[in-house]
């Protein structure tokens, strides 16, 4: 996840009591760990554009929720003298647990403790932070930094220190600690008062299906909120059965601190098919609840190619849709009627069908509608459970695509390459180089004992040489430690021809530097490989580390064009006294390259910080980032945003600095607010992929989708953007074409881990 250090990073505000509030932020570029720790904020939904009236939280009484340990910070005891320490506890609604949050002139904030009416102070004491008297001292000024999806740090003005968790259990004290990616700096400030009620929403229990006359699994439960969306305590709300003639228990409650108000239980009556419940309060409309009664545990599904195609607008689907009938125990039913209903303006061939021998229905060809967009289908059979099919309306001109699962149960590839006899070459960033055969048999060919990882560090980028049919050699990026010091360097390596590993290894890039600080180990290291033409590109990252991008001597930050030995090239055109190999420096966390068919020239896909991952055509010279405190080499820098710290490149910092850096490479393509997590991406070649044929196709992490980038004719500017896959829900870092004209696409774990099982999809055209 990203972080971003200023207000005009918020998107929106809304204060809710559950657990969503003064949602803020951009949501964090999950392909840089560095962001999207499993400590931090996994899984950040794409926030919406700045709106031009976006606000701070407004002031009012809150209770600080932690997002590691889900518990609150209070003050030990219930202690009311000063210097009193702060600690962690279970949320009971006591008075040394809530804080009112008042905005100071200039941005700051103050936190003052309920029941004593003193201050949250980060300069009280070295340890950390304490309750105080109010003395408007810059200890007791805390800066909100938004962290995405409603987490935001909290900063002392005085020192930079952010207020932390010292563990996940009760009673943990709360300390001073110098600003990381840690979850147990993360926070949530959760509303403690609320307004009018103006809605009742459903928020669990809708939608499920269960056997006739048992208890559904999940009891439903209702929200109530007040115009602003914060949830409002005590509110009355009656629980009813419609139809169906089931049974329910606790009908009667009223909504909790969190504004939740849950049913006891629902047990469904003896009809098969949709049963209904209603949650009302006095003067809201009642909130309807749906279930389906199924005879025996049957069900729907679908194939998984059947779902989520994508065509033209107005145009047909490229594989009839269908549904499988199935009962309990997953065997095919015959003969029952299935219906289908199209939304969106779309059509279909039959609204009904009866289920075949094999338990198979289809509404036969599925037009879709003529507005660009996800169109969905509705289908339904009496006594099963139902489900929604989606598809993806593409601009004119775009090609019809069916998505395949290709692969399962990899971990976390981070890159992939096409060898002759139809072998996938893939890295896997904590298990190493592998080859995947033609018949599906997966082979690890390298992972040597030197071989490291550790967040963005591991098996990273892959690129086969040019000659790879003559002289067999591929080039990988890893993480070693050979030598007993941890560094990153590029390899190059022989494959044997039975494909049953490697040898001739030759280390030709060393050097290349590895983050080995407490807290930011292997953070921020780059990691791409791609040729254009004989010369080998290396795109390295900032490691987090100030300096380095703007370093001539350093290969942090940078991209090296060397040859195939991993000599400077050619045309290398260093910067002056800069290393020979550097050929572009002042970069971020670059983890894409790709070069253009036709012209090879290179593109390089960088992670920008909360906002800004660019898209940038490669000359040799400087990328613009610079991510050290301002006025250089001043005793009294600072960071954009006003703080004092050694690397601001989550503190305000531009991605491409053109007013320190005028000559800056410019980029194509920008994400604006906020950053999406961009990865890797792959040019398209082929008939096949029509009016996208020589788009660029880049994977998102947190914005868990693809997105198309159509360039103009100059190769400098995008002159469309079409997002593909974004109903799946699925964070995509890499891509590569197959010899066979398709996209592949690696699949990234919610919490970037090595060992989470994850997958390669194969996007393809009907021609295919």
């Amino acid at each position: 996840m990203r972080f971003a250090g200023h207000w005009q990073a918020w998107p929106r505000v809304v204060l809710v009591l559950t657990g969503a509030v003064a949602a803020a932020g951009t949501a964090g570029a999950g392909g840089d760990p560095a962001h999207e720790p499993a400590a931090v904020a996994a899984a950040i939904p794409a926030s919406p554009a700045v709106p031009a009236d976006a606000v701070a939280p407004a002031d009012g009484l809150y209770r600080l929720e932690n997002q590691c340990s889900a518990r609150v910070l209070e003050v030990r005891d219930g202690a009311t003298q000063p210097q009193a320490a702060l600690q962690l506890g279970r949320w009971q609604s006591l008075a040394q647990q809530r804080w009112r949050l008042e905005r100071l002139p200039g941005g700051d904030y103050r936190l003052t403790a309920q029941h004593s009416e003193l201050a949250l102070d980060g300069g009280a004491v070295p340890a950390g932070f304490r309750q105080e008297p109010w003395a408007e001292l810059p200890g007791q000024r805390v800066r909100l930094q938004p962290l995405g999806d409603g987490w935001v740090r909290l900063v002392s003005s005085l020192d930079g220190q952010a207020l932390a968790a010292a563990e996940d259990a009760d009673g943990a004290p709360a300390l001073a600690q110098a600003l990381s990616a840690d979850c147990t700096q993360a926070w949530r400030l959760v509303a403690e008062a609320a307004g009018v009620p103006a809605l009742l929403r459903v928020v669990q229990g809708q939608g499920q299906g269960a056997p006739v006359n048992t208890r559904l699994p999940v009891a439903p439960m209702v929200r109530v909120v007040d115009s602003a969306g914060v949830a409002v305590v005590g509110v009355p709300v009656r629980f009813r059965v419609v139809d169906g003639g089931g049974t329910i228990t606790g009908a009667y409650v009223r909504t909790n601190d969190q504004g939740n108000a849950r049913l006891g239980s629902w047990t469904l009556g003896p009809l098969p098919g949709r049963q209904r419940l209603s949650a009302s309060t006095p003067g809201l409309p009642e909130a309807v609840i749906r279930a389906t009664a199924l005879s025996d545990g049957a069900r729907l599904e679908v194939p998984e190619a059947n779902d989520h195609q994508m065509a033209p607008v107005s145009s047909a689907l490229p594989r009839p849709p269908a549904v499988y009938v199935l009962d309990a125990d997953g065997r095919p039913v015959a003969g029952v009627p299935v219906s289908f209903t199209v939304q969106d303006g779309g059509r279909i061939e039959r609204a009904s069908a009866v289920s075949d021998a094999k338990g198979r229905a289809s509404p036969g060809r599925w037009t879709l509608g003529p507005a660009e967009g996800e169109q969905t289908m509705d289908v339904q059979a009496t006594g099963f459970a139902g489900l929604q099919l989606s598809a993806q309306a593409l601009p004119p001109g775009a090609p019809a695509l069916v998505r395949e699962v290709f692969m399962r149960g990899v971990f976390e590839v981070w890159a992939m390459a096409f060898a002759p006899e139809g072998v996938l070459l893939y890295t896997e960033r904590g298990h190493g180089l592998w080859a995947r055969m033609p018949d599906g048999q997966r082979r690890r060919l390298f992972a040597p004992r030197d071989f490291v990882s550790a967040t963005n560090s591991g098996m990273l980028g892959l690129a086969l040489d040019p000659d790879f049919v003559r002289n067999r050699r591929l080039y990988v990026f890893m993480a070693s430690d050979a030598g007993g010091t941890r560094d990153n360097r590029v390899v190059r390596l022989r494959v044997k021809p039975d494909w049953s590993g490697v040898e001739s290894r030759k280390d030709i890039v060393t050097g290349i530097p590895f983050q080995s600080e407490p807290g930011l180990v292997g953070q921020h290291s780059g990691g791409a490989l791609a040729f254009s033409g004989t010369d080998l590109l290396i795109s390295t990252g900032d490691l987090r580390a100030g300096p380095v991008p703007q370093d001539p001597g350093s290969l942090g930050g940078k991209v090296l064009r060397v040859d195939r030995e991993g000599r400077p090239a050619a045309a290398g055109q260093a910067p002056a006294g800069a290393d020979p190999r550097i050929w572009v420096l002042g970069l971020r966390n670059p983890q894409g390259l790709a070069v253009q068919p036709g012209t090879a020239r290179p593109y390089l896909i960088e992670h920008g910080p909360g906002s800004n991952d660019e898209v940038t055509p490669l000359r040799a010279g400087n990328g613009g980032w610079d991510p050290r405190p301002r006025p250089l080499d001043s005793p009294d820098a600072r960071c954009p945003d006003g703080q004092v710290l050694t690397y601001c490149g989550y503190a305000g910092t531009n991605m491409t600095d053109t007013r320190l850096y005028p000559e800056a490479l410019r980029p194509a393509w920008r994400s604006g607010l906020p950053a999406r997590g961009t990865g890797g991406g792959a040019f398209l070649t082929g008939a096949a992929w029509k009016d996208w044929r020589g788009a660029l196709v880049i994977g998102q992490l947190s914005g868990r989708r693809l997105l198309v980038l159509q360039l103009t004719g100059t190769g400098n500017a995008v002159r469309a953007v079409t997002p593909l896959l974004e109903g799946l829900d699925v964070r995509l870092r890499n891509l590569a074409q197959g010899s066979d004209g398709a996209l592949y696409i690696s699949t990234s774990s919610d919490n970037n881990h090595n060992d989470v099982r994850t997958q390669v999809w194969r996007l393809v055209p009907p021609s295919q």
